[in-house]
């Protein structure tokens, strides 16, 4: 059931993904999870324990990269992939540009889900965190916030994270009074203990909280001011606190807000010093600004055409993709529309088996391609093609 109920959570939010530059939005957001079943990825990968085992499971050795470096991660595994292709008597699938785009959004959006819940380390959390000081549970603990058992039965961590946030500087000034230290929590920690509370509510409806939209998110973003401080693109307000883009923030959705929740009282400290308002949250905000968040990660760096250029000739590419159409492989200047990293990707996944069979009849190797490599192969293929 959870693991159905995650995918749903996939399936709803990739409708509204905004994919940053040169990667555009796909047209349909199901075809993600649909390519990889249809394409027969599900045979030799599992997700959430679905699937063959004949590849890594995607859930357990969770990818989060950018685009180009899953694509190093596939190319360079791509020798092992086509022999067990072989050894299962299954041909290599083919992809068009939105079905590579669309999977490989799912793919990435696998991270943001982060891992399933502890109950009894929920449990023992809210007594090491202090929480039951201040909130009771089974009719024991505090009574200066609310009762644990009268919150509703959500669903989503990220809603109890919401309402901590919005409660911050209250909860601060009470934490001060009553000489309890602030709590710090991990993502894991956020899980552990919203499932506990999940199990313990007397809530008689359940409310769903999705993970995010972020283009929605990018809107959060400067609707509540967080440009005040923060800086994702452009120029920040004030220079208080860290380029967000810089900072990578490839990880799940509790892992972000609760880094945002350990952070705030160094924030608070600065709002009111700049005279700030404390943001407030509702319904879906802040899902929809850690999507947002999530996602500038998505994006390569920019590659080096000049370096681009050396590495095909290194790669020893050339040998077989020559202009005029006097190699074995095609003449790549004449490739239309080549203006998206997802472009090129297709292409080398579409034709790797025939570049492993061409390689192995010249005694080659498989030519190996890190995350820096494919970025400036992109860059010199793409300067190549609108000349």
């Amino acid at each position: 059931m959870r693991f159905t109920f995650l995918i749903a959570f996939v399936l709803i939010v990739l409708s509204q993904i905004i994919f940053p530059q040169e990667i555009t939005i796909p047209q349909n957001p199901l075809n993600g999870r649909l390519v990889f079943e249809e394409k027969g990825c599900i045979e030799c990968h599992s997700i959430g324990g679905f699937g063959g085992t004949a590849g890594p499971s995607l859930t357990k050795d969770l990818y989060f990269g950018s685009v180009l470096e899953l694509a190093s991660i596939i190319w360079n595994h791509t020798p092992q992939m086509n022999r067990k292709f072989r050894q299962m008597r299954i041909n290599r699938p083919q992809l068009t540009e939105n079905e590579m785009l669309d999977l490989f959004g799912f793919l990435y959006y696998l991270r943001y889900l982060g891992e399933p819940g502890s109950v009894a380390n929920g449990k023992k959390l809210l007594e090491i965190k202090g929480c039951v000081q201040c909130h009771s549970i089974g009719a024991k603990g505090g009574s200066i916030g609310p009762a644990f058992e009268s919150i509703q039965q959500y669903a989503s961590p990220l809603y109890i994270l919401q309402a901590m946030w919005n409660h911050g500087p209250k909860m601060q000034e009470e934490l001060k009074k009553s000489g309890v230290k602030y709590p710090t929590l991990t993502g894991q920690d956020v899980a552990d203990i919203s499932i506990y509370i999940r199990q313990a509510t007397m809530g008689n409806s359940e409310i769903r909280m999705i993970p995010g939209d972020p283009g929605k998110g990018k809107e959060v973003f400067y609707d509540k001011g967080c440009d005040n401080c923060h800086l994702t693109e452009g120029k920040a307000k004030r220079i208080l606190a860290p380029n967000l883009r810089k900072l990578e923030l490839k990880k799940s959705v509790t892992e972000t807000a609760s880094s945002m929740w350990n952070h705030g009282p160094m924030m608070l400290k600065e709002m009111k010093k700049e005279s700030i308002d404390w943001p407030q949250f509702k319904d879906h905000e802040m899902a929809d600004l850690i999507a947002y968040l999530y996602f500038l990660g998505f994006e390569d760096k920019p590659g080096d055409s000049y370096r681009g250029e050396r590495t095909f000739k290194e790669k020893e590419c050339n040998n077989c993709h020559k202009t005029g159409g006097q190699g074995k492989g095609p003449d790549l200047t004449k490739i239309k529309k080549f203006d998206s990293p997802i472009k090129m990707v297709q292409l080398m996944w579409n034709h790797a088996s025939q570049m492993e069979d061409l390689l192995i009849l010249q005694n080659k190797h498989w030519p190996k391609l890190g995350t820096g490599d494919m970025c400036d192969l992109y860059a010199y293929l793409k300067n190549l093609t609108q000349k």
